[in-house]
This record gives C-alpha cells, sequence and structure tokens, in this order.
C-alpha cells in the first residue's frame, strides 16, 4: 500500500511539475547503481548514504545493516556489511576518522560506530543544555568533525565540537511548517529545510539566529526532505515525494530540478539522502527502487 501510495504522488508531480535534466549550468550523469552486498543480499529500502574519498557506506535500512563499499570510477565492490541488531539507520555520517554515525530511526539516537564496523555506544552530548529533553530529527558532521544536530523539541540547532562538548544553540525561525534536515559549507554557514513550506534558512557564522534564504519553492518542488551542499556551495533538495532534486545557488536562487521517477537507470523513486564527495561524485538512497545511485556532476 505504501510503495502504491508513494508512486500515485509521485507521478501526480511528475505531471504537475516534469524536471529539468541537463539544463542550466549543472547537469547528471549516470554512473552506476549499487543493488547488493559481496553476497548477493540485495539491499532492502536504504534511506542513507555517507561518502568518503573511494568509500561509501549505505544505510540499508530494511535489513537493519549498514555496508561499505569501495569505488574506482564506475566500479564499485562490496567491502563488509555491519548487522545492526533492531536498529533501523535512517540518516549516516562520517567524520575525519572514518567513523560511522547515523540516527536509529527507532529510538531516535546517534549511534556511533569505528570505521572498522565496531560499535561504540550512543553520542551522548557534554554539558549540553536539557540534553535528554533532545528530539533528533537529524544531523550532519563538518569537516572538522564538530557536530550539527536539528533538535526539534527545543527548535534549536545544537553545535558540539568533535568531543562532543556543547558549543553553542540556535534557535530555529518561527514557522508552521517542520523542520526535517540540515547542511553545513566548507565556511561553516548552516542550513536548515522546511519540508512542509518548502524554505531553506541559512545562520552564518557567529550568526545567532537563521534568515530566510528563499521564499517558498512550492512551485517547484512537492516535499523536499533531504539536504546537500557541495564544494561550490549548491545546495542539493531531495524531493521525496517529487522523486526528483531541486538544485539552489548560495543565494538563494533556484537553479532547477533535476532527475525524476523512474526505475530504470538514473530514475529515482522516494528517494531519501543524497551524498557528495569533494570530487564532486553524488550518491542518493534511491529508497523504494532498492538501491543507492551514483552519479557526476558535470557543468556545461
Amino acid at each position: 500500500m505504501r510503495r502504491t501510495c508513494g508512486f500515485i504522488v509521485a507521478l501526480a508531480v511528475l505531471l504537475w511539475a516534469s524536471p529539468v535534466i541537463g539544463a542550466g549550468a549543472i547537469s547528471f550523469k549516470w554512473v552506476t547503481s549499487i543493488y547488493a552486498d559481496a553476497k548477493g543480499v540485495g539491499l532492502k529500502q536504504p534511506e542513507g548514504v555517507a561518502c568518503s574519498e573511494k568509500i561509501v557506506v549505505v544505510a540499508d535500512t530494511g535489513n537493519q545493516r549498514l555496508v561499505r563499499y569501495g569505488y574506482e570510477g564506475a566500479v564499485v565492490t562490496a567491502e563488509a556489511d555491519f548487522p545492526l541488531g533492531k536498529a533501523a539507520p535512517i540518516i549516516l555520517q562520517s567524520n575525519s576518522k572514518g567513523e560511522l554515525y547515523f540516527l536509529d530511526g527507532r529510538e531516535r539516537r546517534i549511534v556511533v560506530l569505528s570505521a572498522t564496523g565496531e560499535r561504540v555506544g550512543y553520542l551522548n552530548p557534554k554539558s549540553t543544555p536539557s540534553a535528554k529533553e533532545i528530539v533528533l530529527k537529524s544531523f550532519r558532521i563538518d569537516r572538522s568533525d564538530n557536530i550539527y544536530i536539528l533538535d526539534i523539541f527545543s527548535q534549536s540547532v545544537i553545535v558540539l565540537d568533535p568531543d562532543w562538548q556543547f558549543a553553542k544553540k540556535i534557535r530555529l525561525p518561527k514557522t508552521d511548517g517542520f523542520f526535517s534536515d540540515i547542511a553545513v559549507d566548507r565556511q561553516g554557514k548552516i542550513y536548515v529545510l522546511d519540508s512542509v513550506k518548502a524554505v531553506l534558512h541559512s545562520a552564518a557564522v557567529g550568526a545567532e539566529t537563521f534568515t530566510p534564504l528563499t521564499g517558498s519553492l512550492k512551485e517547484f518542488m512537492n516535499f523536499p526532505v533531504r539536504l546537500s551542499i557541495d564544494a561550490q556551495g549548491i545546495l542539493y533538495l531531495v524531493d521525496q515525494n517529487g522523486s526528483g532534486l531541486g538544485l539552489v545557488a548560495p543565494d538563494g536562487t533556484f537553479l532547477g530540478r533535476r532527475l525524476g521517477l523512474g526505475w530504470n537507470k538514473s530514475g529515482l523513486f522516494y528517494p531519501s539522502q543524497i551524498c557528495i564527495s569533494a570530487a564532486g561524485d553524488v550518491f542518493i538512497a534511491d529508497r523504494n527502487n532498492n538501491r543507492v545511485q551514483m552519479f557526476t556532476v558535470v557543468g556545461d
């Protein structure tokens, strides 16, 4: 039933706002799709993906595990899988040490694994005001291993240093929408995504508040739920119900839609997390197609 409903919604959005593929200054070149581990066990509704140079890790949500792959060009090789018991990984990040952090969708807590897959424990913020009342929606780890937590209970972004010590808190804007994801650029500017309103807000380094970066993008997107940013500061919004991507420039200009609903290569069906490597490789958790797709970004 869930798959059928998702198809109907995605099809409606496809008819309502056909995606632009390859328009403007950025286009996507499909590289490959990842379907299974080294033993041939297929991915099942993967929701999370984290990538670094030559390594991509998939949160294989339906199979309650993480799967690590190495990649070189278009060749992706399954290396290891890490069973997680009853945990349901939905958002995945890695730090500079290769350690893996994932948000468990059942307990709403961040679980930490070593680079080789051993469980370290839960992320427990230190010296954080009302730490026990944090309700996690999403999180990000920046290049310096600082951790940014989107806390929907306090309606704030909580920033931790690499030792998990509390650094600061920034209140989210007041809205009747709902904040679902967060991203941080290379300079430390923070972005948050209001999925209901389809609006991006940003907070510059040192800022104590967020300000709107865009107006409502509902004209172009149905329900954007995940957010990432590339080395040039282009923001990538995953339109879950619209089965596509929306691109936004650093100044808030909407650059158009990319990709769209489909089951063949480059098609998306109820996508989730997106990861962009420093080299410009793009990995998308294509949830209802039970795969992760890899693209490269090219300019006109």
